[in-house]
């Protein structure tokens, strides 16, 4: 007698294929059946921060000037920054409210995980975070902070700094334990801030997840890829 086990060969399939649907719809894309089944094996999962655990809509919350206005820190750090796409960039637009006159600007350089360099009215403009200032020699306020730090000098003077302030995704806490619930045995967040703000302002929202903090991307990579090959945080 010959027979054919069709509903076991036909369900195997189906059931990759009604996986990857059902997470299609919530805006997750599968390459295959091959990455379900390694999710089904996952032990850790690693965060990015901006956009992901958080809203990414940052605001301007202090402005600190060193031998200018606020309004002329304001002004440059909104111009320097106004060819980047990154939330903070956008955040200090907003704040500035004014329109940005490209004809001042030239001579934009960004730098992964440091800042903006730029020339704004003949100025050579610096604006980022710490590794930034160190990079170009530059002494900064060193003072305790809460929140994301931008930093701004011109023509190698430092004239300041300004705080900008992100908030959690109201289902990032529920999103952690619910993974922790589906034996996700480590969380880790990756983020460029300053764990200390984390700590005061956040943690208990976020009170099943680990840091890494002062991260710009190639340090993320890096963290990542380690995590990846020891399988362990």
């Amino acid at each position: 007698m010959v027979s054919c086990p069709c509903a076991l060969v036909i369900s195997i399939p189906l059931s990759f294929f009604g996986g990857i649907g059902g997470a299609s719809k919530k805006g997750v894309l599968v390459k295959g059946s091959n990455y379900l089944e390694a999710l089904a094996e996952t032990e850790i999962v690693v965060f990015d921060k901006t956009g992901t655990l958080t809203k990414g809509v940052f605001n301007v919350q202090e402005i600190h000037p060193e031998g200018v206005s606020k309004e002329e820190l304001l002004e440059l750090t909104a111009h320097a920054e106004s060819y980047s796409n990154h939330p903070i960039s956008f955040s200090l637009r907003r704040a500035y409210s004014k329109e940005i006159d490209n004809g001042r600007i030239s001579d934009v350089e960004e730098i992964s995980g440091h800042g903006v360099i730029a020339t704004v009215d003949g100025k050579k403009v610096m604006v980022g975070n710490i590794k930034l200032m160190k990079m170009m020699d530059i002494p900064y306020f060193k003072g305790e902070l809460i929140g994301t730090i931008v930093h701004v000098a011109v023509n190698n003077k430092y004239i300041g700094y300004i705080v900008i302030a992100d908030e959690v995704k109201e289902d990032s806490a529920q999103a952690i334990k619910e993974l922790k619930a589906a034996n996700i045995k480590q969380t880790v967040m990756l983020t460029g801030d300053n764990k200390k703000y984390w700590f005061k302002k956040l943690l208990k929202s976020l009170v099943l997840i680990r840091f890494m903090q002062n991260c710009c991307q190639q340090t993320k990579l890096k963290k990542t890829r380690r995590i990846i090959f020891r399988k362990k945080i």
